[in-house]
Parts: C-alpha cells; structure tokens; sequence
C-alpha cells in the first residue's frame, strides 16, 4: 500500500511541476487521473475519517487546475465551431473566458507558492490500514454496486450520469486490485468492457461540460448582441448532440439496470 501511494505522488509531484509552466491541458489529464486514481485507492481501504477523503491541498488545485483544463477544451471546441462555419470570433465572450482562465492559473500558483504535497502524502500514509483483505475488497464492490443500481433509478436526469461514470471509474482504477474477486455484470465484467462504457459517459460529461460555458451566467455579461445571438445558436446545436449521445447512452446504462437486478436474484 506504501508503495503504491509513493508511486502516485510521485507522478502528482512531477506533473504539479509541469502544470505550474505550462498548465498543458495533458498534464492536468494526466494529474486529475493521478488523483482519481488516488482517491479510487483510499475509498478501497476504507478509510475512516471526516471530511473529504483527499485532503483540501490537493483537492483544491485538482479542482483549480481542472477549472482551466475545462476552459482549454472547451475554447477548443468553440474555435472548431467558428472555423468550421467561418463565423466571426466572438470576441468579448473569449476575452471573458480568457480571463476566467488565467484567475483559476492564479489561484492554482497561489495555492502551491510555498507549499507541495509531501505533507498530503505524509497525512495520507499515517492513516492507511495495517492491510487490505478480500472481505474489505467485496465490502467495496458492494457499496460500488448498491450505489449503481441506485443512480441507474434516475436515468432521465442528467446528474446521474456523472456519479455513475465515477462509480464505474472507482472499479476501473482498482481493477488490479479486485479482479481476482470481481464478480460482477456483463455489462462491466472485465477492463475492457468497463473502459467502453466510461468513454461513453465521459463523451456526454465533456458535451454537458461544454453547456455550462453557454448558460446565461456567461450570456448575461455580454453586451454584443451578435454574440449572443451566434452563442446561443451554438447552444441549441449542442444541446441536440448532447442529447443525442444520451439516447446512445440510454440502451446500455438499461442493459446494466438489468444485469444489476438479475445479478442480485442469482447471488441471492
């Protein structure tokens, strides 16, 4: 277990370094998975303690960070848009979010000025336990599948989604781990098929993501009404893809409602 964790902070270490330069929008990927992958770990032990799982240092620049990764996607895909359909730029809406941008670089440098993560590790490793035993391995694939087959109830939500794609990243990223004591649906029975159906979800989060940049917290402060108009024709052709790729979504998150039911009668 202390290898492991040695070998995470290692990688944030490193990558930390990287963003702090450059804020590469892979770097901060590759952090935030450093992290995910953390975080994946510690609710597999069980850790028992009060607050967030990952101590507020780190938290906060995965959030800071990601916060600019977000805009660096989705910047991306507006410039698409706009050469795509040889569009005039909309400029006072870039300059809002360029200044968006470089507030959560600001925050990110501020947050690591003087500091690293060594504390965190340290933390970190005084409260792991003495081992991991395969009671506590199916204690945590349980939990996983009861919190599933809950989110699954609520499928013509949007939020769902997302709680749904971290339960199943939770098991993605513990698979060495588990597998030799994963029983579990078709649907998400082996890598493979789990890493599917994480890209997936992840493609309709990105879309969702992209959404949030074109609500009227960032409409309402722009005054060129060309803009706005060239916006929100913007929104409504991804608010149909978003859509489009929930009705794709839709038959294999159904498929694993009911593999989830059948599973529990055959277990039972």
């Amino acid at each position: 277990m202390i290898e492991i964790i040695e070998e995470v902070f290692k990688n944030i270490d490193k990558l930390c370094g990287k963003i702090l330069k450059t804020f590469n929008a892979d770097d901060i990927h590759d952090f935030r998975v450093e992290v995910k992958k953390l975080r994946a770990f510690l609710r597999l032990l069980d850790i028992k303690k009060d607050g967030p799982i990952i101590p507020k240092l780190l938290k906060d620049f995965y959030t800071y960070a990601g916060n600019v990764r977000n805009i660096q996607l989705y910047e991306q895909s507006l410039f698409e848009y706009i050469k795509a359909h040889d569009v005039k730029k909309p400029d006072e809406y870039i300059k809002l979010l360029s200044n968006e941008k470089k507030y959560w670089k600001k925050e990110a440098r501020n947050l690591v000025k003087e500091d690293d993560f060594s504390k965190t590790k340290e933390k970190i490793l005084k409260g792991l336990p003495a081992k991991l035993e395969k009671p506590g391995i199916k204690k945590f694939l349980q939990n996983k599948l009861d919190n599933l087959k809950l989110q699954l109830e609520h499928l013509n939500d949007d939020n769902p989604l997302h709680s749904i794609r971290k339960i199943l990243k939770d098991i993605f990223y513990n698979w060495d781990y588990i597998k030799y004591y994963a029983v579990l649906p078709a649907s998400i029975s082996n890598k493979e098929a789990l890493k599917l159906l994480t890209t997936m979800l992840g493609e309709f989060i990105d879309k969702f993501m992209q959404l949030e940049f074109l609500k009227p917290v960032y409409l309402d402060k722009i005054n060129n009404e060309d803009e706005k108009i060239l916006l929100k024709k913007i929104r409504t052709l991804w608010l149909r893809k978003k859509r489009a790729i929930k009705e794709k979504l839709q038959p294999e998150l159904v498929n694993l409602k009911q593999q989830l039911i059948n599973f529990e009668l055959s277990v039972e």
